[in-house]
């Protein structure tokens, strides 16, 4: 039986990295596993310190900044800087990337994820990808990130729920790990996580934004009607995600059809999650558990990046239902 490996023997098996590098990940994996026991933490307690509203910022995205937003800007900052490992670190909360030293790689982070959620005490995460940084060096922070985007190293997120786990893979298999709290440890769940061989059948999106979608998303959407599938939708991308990795499911977050006649058009024409630190790391990870995530028309891991801070739609899920979605919205387009 498998009997799971803990985050050291995960990066010694990982393919393709140097041991310089091999050393590196080890470390950022820690520096996460070390910020996700503190941000448990904190979070158990944010109701009683009264920690859990809006922090009355607004971010570099124009959203209102929760104030768990900063603090998990704060303790990741801080962690990853001192794993001595990561040379650019890029956030949802900052504009510009934050050098952070001479590290092995570049790290994109949403720091917390689904922070709105924690009004009411629901799930939230934190979500990292790792990338290799280009030989090709532009004097450009923000350019140097981009042009080290293509596949990634390690993607990596924290659920807090709850249990506190933590997913993460290097591109082969998937694995997870549930914090012990009484030790401080994340120590592995037996097993390797893959989408479920059936397919499955939860949906989640919210079918409220549905009149703003183009209209193969509506006509995928009107598809549904009459099928046997489940709908659930937490508006936490790690909540959401994870749920169907386990059970089965695909998770929809469409753009929006711009609206006439004003610029920039209604809502997100271009989707409204972040290609570094959300699509990408999502679609890693889905690939690397049998599943599968597109743009609507392409596999996420083959757009290309413009911008550290891009957005794109995002389907991801189990391959056949992916499949699936991308048959209806085509007999349309």
């Amino acid at each position: 039986m498998d009997k799971g490996q803990g985050l050291d023997d995960l990066v010694r098996q990982a393919a393709g990295l140097s041991d310089g590098e091999r050393t590196a990940a080890m470390r950022i994996l820690a520096a996460i596993a070390k910020g996700g026991r503190e941000m448990a933490s904190l979070l158990s307690s944010g109701p009683i310190r009264g920690l859990t509203g809006a922090s009355g910022a607004v971010n570099v995205q124009g959203e209102e900044v929760q104030t768990f937003d900063e603090i998990a800007q704060e303790v990741f900052t801080r962690t990853l800087r001192d794993s001595g490992s990561v040379s650019l670190l890029v956030s949802e909360e900052r504009e510009d990337p934050e050098v952070l030293g001479e590290g092995a790689f570049h790290v994109a982070m949403d720091p917390l994820d689904g922070s709105s959620n924690l009004a009411v005490s629901g799930p939230v995460g934190s979500i990292f990808c790792a990338y290799r940084p280009s030989s090709r060096k532009t004097g450009s922070p923000a350019s140097d990130v981009l042009a080290s985007v293509g596949t990634p190293v390690m993607a990596a997120y924290v659920l807090y729920s709850v249990s506190t786990l933590l997913v993460v893979s290097f591109g082969s298999e998937v694995r997870q790990y549930a914090l012990e709290s009484s030790r401080g440890e994340f120590l592995p769940i037996p097993g390797v996580v893959r989408f479920p061989e059936n397919g499955g059948n939860i949906v989640s999106l919210n079918a409220g934004n549905s009149s703003r979608w183009r209209e193969g998303d509506r006509h995928y959407l009107r598809s549904l009607e009459g099928r046997s599938y489940t709908a659930r939708y937490v508006g936490a991308l790690v909540m959401d995600f994870h749920r169907n990795l386990l059970k089965g499911g695909i998770y929809l977050y469409p753009g929006d059809l711009p609206k006439p006649g004003k610029e920039g058009g209604s809502g997100h024409p271009e989707g409204k999650l972040r290609l570094l630190y959300e699509a990408i790391p999502m679609a890693w990870i889905a690939r690397a558990a049998g599943g599968e995530a597109v743009d609507g028309h392409r596999p996420i891991l083959e757009v290309p990046p413009v911008h550290i801070h891009q957005r794109v739609p995002l389907v991801v899920g189990t391959a056949s239902m992916v499949a699936d979605y991308l048959r209806i919205v085509s007999s349309v387009s």
